[in-house]
Parts: structure tokens; sequence; C-alpha cells
């Protein structure tokens, strides 16, 4: 689940011991508990992490340690063989050396990209104009364009409109945006949030929009309470992740169609409106190297309970 804030620039490493020695069903050691798990600081008590993980999984680590949220910091920790196994976002996987377990249990909720809108600058028009835009975003796609922002430092601006360009989603210019204006923010300052904000602001530009840009906005409490006091008008958005600020009992599952009719309502009591999901899927996964993988014929995340030869 994509979580925005400083955790993600990295944090000191932390850490704890957890119950080691988890017993598979013929009485030995698990896979996992003879691993070590590179982790977010709020791994402990967070429900799609170590809680989740034994809860769903009925895996427990040799140990955890508290490093960041889908950072440097794991990504060091699992090339180095530190930790044999690391938590990363399913967007933000650069190395091809890192393979990502299959969920096969469904612990991690579907953090699908959406555009969410204040009622009163949610036109037709531009309606339209945002939903083409989730109409050609995938997880595939986005992949390539966070690792042009983190990796090869290049500019928001010009990723965002080489995309658009490649997907012909500026193609034709209109004037039907013409003295109107709207300004654009992100769900927090991390490089995907900032990108398909970026494609916002461009596509309302081609038609004519006047596009005002928060993109510094550091985390969803800050963006969203600048939504909802209409200091941005539109912003790029995760399913789940959003339901789950607005009401951390929100019934949030892996399926897009139940997120969206979960947060619908609580986005409608703000007056704001939550348009056609992508099929971007920015959630949570659980990553070891291939040779990792190969060495304990790891595919799902449910092998981890395995029993360690």
């Amino acid at each position: 689940m994509r979580r925005t804030g400083l955790a993600r620039m990295g944090a000191a490493i932390l850490v704890i011991a957890v119950i080691a020695g988890a017993c598979s069903k013929s009485g030995g050691k698990t896979l996992a508990s003879t691993f070590v798990f590179g982790a977010p600081k709020d791994c402990p008590t967070n429900k799609f992490c170590e809680l989740g993980l034994k809860n769903t999984y009925g895996i427990a680590f040799k140990e955890v340690k508290l490093l960041d949220s889908g950072g440097p910091l794991t990504v060091t920790a699992l090339r180095s063989g530190t930790a044999q196994v690391g938590e990363l976002f399913s967007t933000s996987i650069y190395d091809p050396n890192f393979v990502a377990l299959v969920d096969d249990k469904h612990l991690e909720a579907g953090d699908y990209l959406a555009p969410i809108i204040r009622q009163s600058k949610a036109t037709p028009d531009v309606v339209s104009l945002l939903n083409g835009v989730s109409a050609k975003l995938t997880t595939e796609n986005i992949i390539p364009l966070n690792k042009a922002f983190d990796v090869d430092k290049k500019d928001a601006k010009s990723i965002a409109q080489g995309f658009l360009q490649q997907n012909g989603l500026l193609a034709t210019k209109t004037a039907s945006g013409q003295g109107k204006t709207i300004t654009v923010g992100v769900s927090g300052a991390f490089e995907e949030s900032i990108i398909v904000a970026e494609m916002y602001g461009q596509v309302l530009e081609n038609a004519g929009y006047t596009v005002k840009r928060e993109l510094s906005l550091g985390t969803r409490a800050i963006s969203d309470t600048a939504l909802f006091n209409g200091e941005i008008d539109v912003k790029p958005e995760y399913l789940a992740s959003e339901a789950e600020h607005l009401d951390p009992n929100a019934d949030v599952t892996g399926d897009s169609a139940h997120n969206a009719s979960v947060l619908t309502p609580l986005l409608t009591a703000k007056s704001v409106e939550l348009l056609t999901p992508s099929a971007l899927l920015d959630t949570n996964v659980f990553v070891v190297t291939k040779a990792t993988a190969t060495t304990y014929s790891l595919v799902n995340v449910s092998d981890l309970a395995k029993p360690a030869s």
C-alpha cells in the first residue's frame, strides 16, 4: 500500500527481534524463520506487513530490520544479503535481479490509482481528459517512468510529456478550458504521484485550461487538507490508502471496484468526486533476489512458510 512522507526518503536502521523458530505443520522450522526481513518502520503494527504475514500466511521471520518504505535502505539490504526478503512498491522494482513473490493469499489491498477532484471542477470536459490519462496507465508502463525519475534523474515534466505524446493524449489542442483555472496537486511528494499529476496538468493545458501546480505536498494528510479546503482541485490518489486514511476501519480488499465503492461516499462527504480508476496498481510486494528465489524455489509468499531444509 502506497505510503507517503519522510519514510520514503529513508530512515536510520533499527532492528527488532521477532519470534524465531516458527514451526511448520511437520514440526520443523519454516524458511521464513531462517530469513531476515527488511521492512518499513511501521511494519510491526501494520496489518499489511508483519501482522498480516503472520495472520494470513503463518510467517514469522528470524529478524525484522526496520529500514525504509520501499527505499534505498531496503534495496541495499537485499543486494548485500543482510536481508533475504524485503518489502518494496510494485511500481518501483528497478533491479532486474529482484523477484516479487506472488501474494497468493491476497494479503495486500488493491491500491489502484485514480484522479480525485473537487465536485465544483468536475465538468464533463475535465472528467473526460483525466479519465483519458487513467485509461492509458498500467502497473507495467509506470515502472520505466518512475525509474527515469528516480534513477536517471529526469524531470517529471519531460517524462509525463513523453508518455502523453506516445499515447496520443496531446495530439489535438483545443480551447475548451479557455478562461478556466485548475490547480493540480499530488498524493505525496514522491516520483509516481508527481509524474501522474504532471500528466493531468499537461492534458488540461492542452485543452486550454490555466493550470497551477502544487507538487511538493509532502504527505496524504497535507494533500487531503489542501483538496478539501480548495487549495488544490485535483490529485492522483490510491483507492485503498485514501479510504483507510479517511476511515481507519474502511473495509478495503484486493478488488478495485470494491475499494472504489468504499472510497466514493467518503469523498462525497467532502464534496470530492472519484473518477475512473486506472490499471496502475501500486501496492506493497515482498521481494527476494533471483538467487534466493532459485535456491529455495520461491514463487509465492506462501512458499516462505515451507519447511526449512
